[in-house]
């Protein structure tokens, strides 16, 4: 029996979307190559003040999800950002 791929089924709740965005980021691969590939995850320690961290937890509670879904958004809309710029620059 051939197993179902996770991303072809749907959630029963946000929660289990979330727990399941934080293992798997398949949109950057997905616009990147045009097709779902597994990413390759590489962990990363960061120390922040517990200031900060509060601030992204109250962003990510209004958000619906948990911290590390919106930092991950969050870097990869600066990287395109800075990106953009670099190509403006350029021309």
């Amino acid at each position: 029996m051939k197993k179902k791929r996770p991303y072809s089924k749907g959630f029963k709740s946000v929660s289990q979307m979330d727990r399941y965005l934080e293992r798997e980021d398949l949109g950057v691969f997905f616009k990147r190559y045009g097709k779902l590939k597994k990413p390759i995850i590489k962990k990363i320690n960061l120390d922040l003040p517990s200031w900060l961290l509060d601030e992204l937890d109250k962003e990510a509670n209004l958000a619906g999800v948990s911290r590390q879904p919106l930092i991950k958004l969050w870097l990869l809309q600066k990287l395109e950002e800075e990106r953009k710029k670099r190509t403006i620059a350029v021309k």
